[in-house]
C-alpha cells in the first residue's frame, strides 16, 4: 500500500540524522521479549448491533479523535477523553436515519461544546466535512464491501477527507481501520502492513520501555510541560521513531500492528511521566 509505504519512508527520513530522539534496538529487543511473555492484551470490543452504524461511529469518532488535554498533560477539562468523545458520538447517533445525518452532527457539535472539548472549531470543521461528503454512504460502502484488504477504502478516505489526510503520518486514518479490525474482525491481513497510529501515549510507553530515547534537552522539555510546535523537528522525530519502533516490535513478535498498539496504549495509565505536548488535530 503506497500511502503506508510513504509514511514509513517519511519516518525513516526523519531518523537519518536525528537531533533529540533515537531508536534503542536493545530496548526494542527486550520489550519484544516482554510482550511475548505477557501475551497479547485484548482491546475492549464495542457492542455491535449494526455493522454500518458502528463503522459510521468510528468514522465520526476518529475524525475528531485528538488533543483532549489543555495547558499540560494532566489537565483535561470536564474529564475530556477519547472514551467520553465516543460516548457523545453514540448519543448523537441514537436517532440516526439516512435522512437526518446532518442533524446528528449538529447534536454532536452541541454536546462537544457543552462538555468543553478543546479545539472545538477544528472539530466542528472536520465533522462538517463528513456531512458534506456524505459519510454514511462511505460507511455503508465499507460495511457491505470486501473486508480482506483495507487498501481501496484507505485510499478513498485519504483522497476525499482532508481532515484525515492532513497528517503526514496518517495517524487517524490508520486508527480507523485498526478499530474496525478490533471490533468487527475486518481487514486482518492489512494489520500486518499498516503503521502504528503515532499519538501522545504510544511514544510515552516506548520511551518508558527504552525502545526510543530522548536527549537530556528534550526530556527536560517534556518534564516541564514545554509546548512542542506542530511539525517541528522534535515532534516529527518523536512520531517517526514511534512508527519505526512499533514496526520493529511487530517483526520481532510476529504480532500485527493492532496488537502492538494495544499492548502499549492500554498500559498508558501505568506510566505517570508526561507525554509530549503539541497542539494538533493530528492526534
Amino acid at each position: 500500500m503506497k500511502l503506508v509505504e510513504d509514511v514509513f519512508e517519511i519516518a525513516k527520513s526523519f531518523m537519518k540524522n536525528t537531533k533529540n530522539v533515537k531508536l534503542n534496538h536493545e530496548g526494542i529487543e527486550a520489550t519484544a521479549s516482554e510482550m511475548l511473555k505477557s501475551g497479547i492484551k485484548s482491546f475492549p470490543k464495542k457492542d455491535v448491533l449494526d455493522e454500518t452504524i458502528l463503522c459510521l461511529s468510528e468514522l465520526i469518532g476518529n475524525s475528531i479523535n485528538y488533543c483532549y488535554w489543555y495547558g499540560k498533560s494532566t489537565i483535561r477539562p470536564n474529564d475530556c477523553s477519547s472514551v467520553k468523545m465516543y460516548e457523545l458520538v453514540t448519543e448523537s447517533l441514537n436517532y440516526f436515519d439516512w435522512d437526518n445525518f446532518e442533524e446528528c452532527i449538529e447534536v454532536l457539535e452541541q454536546l462537544l461544546a457543552i462538555n468543553r472539548f478543546p479545539l472545538l472549531e477544528e472539530r466542528s470543521r472536520h465533522l462538517r466535512e463528513l456531512v458534506k461528503l456524505k459519510a454514511p454512504d462511505f460507511a455503508n460502502k465499507i460495511a457491505n464491501g470486501d473486508h480482506r484488504s483495507c487498501e481501496p477504502y484507505f485510499y478513498e478516505l485519504v483522497s476525499d477527507y482532508t481532515g484525515y489526510a492532513s497528517d503526514i503520518f496518517l495517524k487517524r486514518a490508520s486508527l480507523f481501520f485498526l478499530q474496525l479490525y478490533r471490533n468487527l474482525g475486518w481487514f486482518e491481513a492489512s494489520m500486518f502492513s499498516l503503521h502504528v497510529p503515532a499519538d501522545y501515549q504510544v511514544p510515552k510507553l516506548l520511551n518508558y520501555h527504552n525502545c526510543i530515547e530522548y536527549s537530556v534537552v528534550l526530556d527536560a522539555m517534556l518534564e516541564s510541560n514545554y509546548l512542542i510546535p506542530k511539525h517541528s523537528q522534535d515532534e516529527c522525530e518523536i512520531r517517526a521513531a514511534t512508527i519505526l519502533a512499533c514496526k520493529a516490535l511487530a517483526v520481532k513478535t510476529g504480532w500485527n500492528i493492532a496488537d502492538i498498539d494495544g499492548w502499549l496504549w492500554l498500559r498508558r495509565k501505568e506510566v505517570t511521566s508526561p507525554f509530549h505536548l503539541c497542539i494538533t488535530t493530528d492526534y
